[in-house]
Parts: structure tokens; C-alpha cells; sequence
């Protein structure tokens, strides 16, 4: 039982001792780190339940413990770092805007390559050295459920890991930088205001650059396939994951924000579960307004960085045209990129679509009222964005179908 919130030294020891192992890389990779549990310790530590104190700490090392592992493979496999990242399609919109199906789809494609939930729980060794054992794929599975098991809800909001688990595609964004603390997601667990502002503020090179060997590593023994990677993260830097890849192909997905701002707060509701409680009354108010604060910041720094780095190298995808036609939206962005479609990708995205409905666990409700949060204020502060890309509060380009 933890009473006091351990320091940043005590969680890398603790991970040292858990693996025996030592060298964690490079330094500047534990800047989110030490931002994060500055701001744990400060802000989020003394409301915390009890009983959710020591999976937290538990999960915190498992991350540390992980980078250990990863740089004793480097030095193992000298030849993982030869990898060249070539032209990742890497989708990028908000959460909620239709991303992680406009992933799935993608994925269809059997020229693409994912990175799955499991081996960025259980990464080591290297998936190159074999097929994962079953003992590796159940302690994935056991990780992965246990971090949401104080909060069932998420699997209506997130289906695909009812039936497919530690299987399921992943996050390139957090489910990789959640390894170098970076990560909206850890923000969401465990909420604070000094955390919220490093995401927004700081500059995350040396995350990237971890994302960036991550993918080495999985890469490294395979050849012939194209990373097709999503992260709703990635709008908050932008500037530096052009960096890692230069050649990126990013579709930025768009949805109405009546829709896709109340669905974003209800999750992040919902995910407060795993170290208190939902926030209920005056304070689901307060919730949605930071909510809401948080996305219209990343969206607008989004734009700020895509300024810098020109229109070229994006698509903007439509929430309502990918759900009125799934097969052609796709096709679009092949085409976009100089990209062919194959037959055998469009019918394996009819035939996923036939047995994943959208309600197929239920149906995630949720409204703009349950978190005060109010249109015409968004649309103002968004102004940049409704002018730019159409979508807005309420507003939404007419059906490209």
C-alpha cells in the first residue's frame, strides 16, 4: 500500500529491480515523466482512492520497465536501429471524429501494417525473434483488462476490445508514448491542470524520437509493409512527428463538434473511474469545460503546425462521409497519395463492416447538456477552424457522397 506518492527516482529504481536491468536510454526521455508525476504527487495523488494508488504505481513501473527492455534489445539486435520508417499513413484526428474506424479500415489492407495493444504491453523480445507466447499474449491480455476493469463502460465506447482484446489495433500515439509518459491518455487516468499545460506546451522531440525506435523494433525481421498508424495525440505535435517522419501521409478526420465533443467528454468521464470517481453535479460542468478547453487548444495548435508545415502532405476526411460511404472515403485517400485500392481491400472492408455494426455492444449516449458545454462559445473560440475546415458546432460540409 502506497501513502506517500513515490518519487521519480523511487519508479525508476523500482523498475531497475523488477528487470535487473539498468539503462533506460536517453535522459531527455524522461521529461514527461518527470512532469507527469510532479504533477501526480502535486495535484492528483491526494484525491486518489486508496485502492487505485498501487495498480497506479504498479502500471507506472511496468512503462519504466518496459523502456529497459527495449534498450537491452537495441543492444542485442544492433540491427533494429538500421530500420527505415518509409511514408507512414498516420491518421491524426481528434478522438471521436471517426479515427479508430477509418483505422480498422485501413488496416484491411493487407499491405498494411498496425501495431497492436499487446506488444506495447509486452514488447520484449523483439516480435521478429517469434511468434508471441501464449504465457506473453495472457499477461497482455491480464494488463489490459485490468487497467479498465474498474470501468466497464469503456467497452461500449471502445467495442473492438470486447472481442479482440490485447489483439486489438493500438493507438500509435499513447499506447507507445504512454512509454515516455507523453500521452493524452495518461493525462485522461489520472487529470491535472500542470500536465495539461506540458502536453500543450512542451516540446516533445525526445518522445518522438522513442515513438520512432518503437517502430524499429517492431519492424526490424519484416519487410514489404507500410505502417498505417493513428494517434489523436499527434495534433499536439505535429511539428515534431513530421520530424521522425518526414514522408508521413496524414489524414486529419473531422466531425461535427455537437457530436464529437460530447462523445470525447463522456469518455474521458468515464475514464476518471480508474482513479476516483465520474464526476457528478457541478463538477461534470467544471469536467466539460476543461474538456472542451483542452480539444479547442489542440485543434487550433494542430492548424498553428500544420501552417508551418503545408497543406501537401494532408487529407481531410469527414466523420458523416466515412460512415455513408466507408469503401470510396478510403479509396479517396489512396488516391490522394498516389495509392491504389485494391479489390481485395475494398471487399475486406465491406465484409469487417458486416459483422462490427456500430451499436453491436450497445450504444454509447451521451449530450452536450450532461456537460454544459455550449455551441456558440466553441464556435467562437474555433472560429479559425470553422472558416478552414468547415465543421463546427452544429456545422458540417454537405455529404461528399
Amino acid at each position: 500500500m502506497f501513502t506517500a506518492c513515490p518519487s521519480v527516482d523511487s519508479l525508476l529504481n523500482m523498475a531497475s529491480e523488477r528487470t535487473g536491468l539498468s539503462d533506460f536510454g536517453d535522459p531527455a526521455r524522461h521529461a514527461g515523466l518527470r512532469a507527469y508525476m510532479e504533477a501526480v504527487q502535486a495535484e492528483r495523488w491526494p484525491a486518489m482512492r486508496e485502492d487505485a494508488r498501487g495498480p497506479a504505481i504498479d502500471y507506472f513501473v511496468h512503462l519504466l520497465s518496459l523502456r529497459l527492455q527495449l534498450v537491452e534489445d537495441r543492444k542485442r539486435f544492433p540491427e533494429i536501429a538500421a530500420q527505415e520508417i518509409r511514408a507512414p499513413i498516420i491518421v491524426i484526428g481528434p478522438p471521436r471524429s471517426g479515427s479508430t474506424l477509418l483505422h480498422t479500415l485501413l488496416n484491411q489492407d493487407s499491405w498494411n501494417n498496425a501495431v497492436e495493444h499487446w506488444v506495447c504491453l509486452e514488447p520484449s523480445p523483439p516480435p521478429a525473434i517469434g511468434a508471441p507466447s501464449a504465457e506473453r499474449m495472457q499477461r497482455a491480455q491480464q494488463r489490459l483488462m485490468g487497467l479498465f476493469d474498474p470501468i466497464p463502460d469503456i467497452f461500449v465506447t471502445h467495442p473492438y476490445m470486447i472481442e479482440e482484446g490485447a489483439s486489438a489495433l493500438a493507438e500509435c500515439g499513447s499506447d507507445i508514448l504512454n512509454m515516455t509518459f507523453t500521452s493524452q491518455q495518461l493525462y485522461c487516468f489520472y487529470r491535472s491542470e500542470s500536465y495539461r499545460r506540458y502536453l500543450l506546451e512542451a516540446d516533445h522531440s525526445a518522445a518522438l524520437g522513442f515513438h520512432h525506435d518503437f517502430l524499429q523494433h517492431l519492424q526490424w525481421g519484416s519487410t514489404g509493409r507500410r505502417w498505417a498508424l493513428k494517434g489523436s495525440d499527434h495534433l499536439l505535435w505535429l511539428e515534431e512527428l513530421v520530424v521522425q517522419y518526414p514522408d508521413a501521409m496524414l489524414v486529419w478526420t473531422h466531425r461535427d463538434l455537437s457530436e464529437q465533443l460530447p462523445s470525447l467528454t463522456s469518455v474521458q468521464a468515464i475514464l476518471q473511474g480508474i482513479a476516483g470517481t465520474a464526476p457528478q453535479g457541478e463538477e461534470r460542468m467544471a469536467f466539460g469545460r476543461i474538456a472542451v478547453e483542452h480539444q479547442c487548444a489542440t485543434l487550433l495548435k494542430g492548424m498553428r503546425a500544420r501552417d508551418k508545415l503545408g497543406d501537401a502532405r494532408f487529407i481531410d476526411v469527414s466523420y458523416h462521409d466515412l460512415m455513408a460511404n466507408p469503401v470510396a472515403t478510403v479509396e479517396r485517400i489512396y488516391g490522394h497519395f498516389g495509392l491504389a485500392m485494391s479489390a481485395q481491400h475494398a471487399a475486406g472492408i465491406r465484409a469487417w463492416l458486416e459483422h462490427n455494426p456500430q451499436t453491436k455492444h450497445g450504444v454509447h449516449r451521451h449530450s452536450p447538456g450532461d456537460y454544459g458545454i455550449e455551441g456558440d462559445a466553441i464556435n467562437r473560440v474555433l472560429a479559425p477552424y470553422v472558416e478552414r475546415f468547415g465543421f463546427g458546432f452544429g456545422i458540417r460540409p454537405e455529404l461528399a457522397a
